[in-house]
């Protein structure tokens, strides 16, 4: 049988909210602001008028609020096309290309996932920047656990739910708390360190979380976050506390990175799935198939605003 190219659609849209259920927790503007489908523009408010208590001057100043606004790209995630020879098709017992194409699309929305990842705290259009560094903050910890990252050597300050608490407090100064909608990703190492498996707080964190919550990825709630668990968030330097490319080969001074962020405060959009097809290709003796996805998302914030990392701290 062909395949079901509007079928394909939403098993693609699907598996990148099923695979990376953290990208539920961020706020979808896929429909607003998007212009010619390439750069989403996101308005910034410029300062509000000062106040005078008792004035006494007349006639008062007259001012002008001035906004400005903030960009990203929409990435576009394509596969490469696969081929499904006519015998694969006819003589097989299982369904290969099934097999073939959910891989495909299991490794496409690994690869949006850690695109997605990297466009939270590395703009790569308009002002280009990186989350500032006083939005990273350091592990705190009197114990030293080894680093477990491939390549990485020396010791770290292991997590602790302390780090839940004096992250609470770092978005509080920043006017970036919102009760209900503070989320964070932590790394597996994270959180068998925050939350043992051994201890009975931990079962309390997780009695914490409902059933919908858990069905939508949140595994703990602490502290006033809702908690999810990824095998590997972020890899930074260190040292210089940039981070790493997904995939780059690991050095000794590679440390973990774990995102916290207010929904409101972080933004997504994802525009065009697309599955391509050529059935009886008669060049190539069988059938043809690819993916395709457009996605993209930044902080809201040009500061930053409501969104920080977790860095583990090396130790000397």
């Amino acid at each position: 049988m062909a395949l079901e190219v509007e079928i394909w659609h939403d098993t693609i849209q699907e598996k990148l909210l099923q695979d990376n259920t953290f990208l539920q927790h961020i706020a979808d503007v896929s429909s607003d602001h998007i212009v010619n489908g390439t750069i989403v523009h996101i308005p910034q408010a410029g300062a509000p008028s000062p106040v005078k208590k008792n004035r006494t001057l007349l006639p008062a100043v007259v001012a002008e609020r001035k906004d400005s606004e903030v960009l990203y790209k929409i990435d576009e995630y394509t596969t490469d096309p696969v081929r499904i020879s006519n015998a694969d098709t006819v003589e097989l017992s299982y369904d290969k290309r099934r097999s073939i194409l959910d891989q495909d699309i299991a490794n496409l929305s690994e690869e949006v996932a850690e695109g997605m990842l990297t466009n939270f705290v590395i703009t790569p259009v308009g002002d280009n920047r990186q989350l500032p560094e006083s939005n990273i903050m350091l592990t705190d910890s009197t114990i030293v656990v080894d680093s477990t990252l491939p390549g990485a050597t020396g010791g770290r300050k292991a997590y602790s739910l302390k780090d839940l608490q004096r992250m609470k407090a770092k978005f509080k100064a920043q006017k970036a708390w919102t009760e209900g909608q503070m989320y964070c990703l932590l790394t597996s190492e994270a959180i068998a360190q925050m939350f043992p498996v051994d201890s009975i707080i931990t079962a309390t964190y997780m009695n914490a979380a409902s059933e919908q919550e858990r069905r939508a990825g949140v595994m703990y709630k602490a502290q006033g976050w809702s908690i999810m668990e990824r095998s590997s968030v972020y890899v930074m330097d260190s040292e210089s506390k940039e981070f790493k490319a997904f995939g780059a080969v690991g050095e000794a001074t590679d440390t973990e990175g774990n995102l916290f962020w207010n929904k409101n405060m972080l933004e997504k959009a994802i525009g065009t799935t697309q599955a391509f097809d050529s059935i009886g290709d008669p060049t190539y003796y069988g059938d043809i198939y690819s993916f395709l996805v457009r996605a993209g998302g930044r902080a809201r914030r040009k500061d930053y605003e409501g969104v920080n990392v977790l860095m583990q701290a090396s130790v000397a």
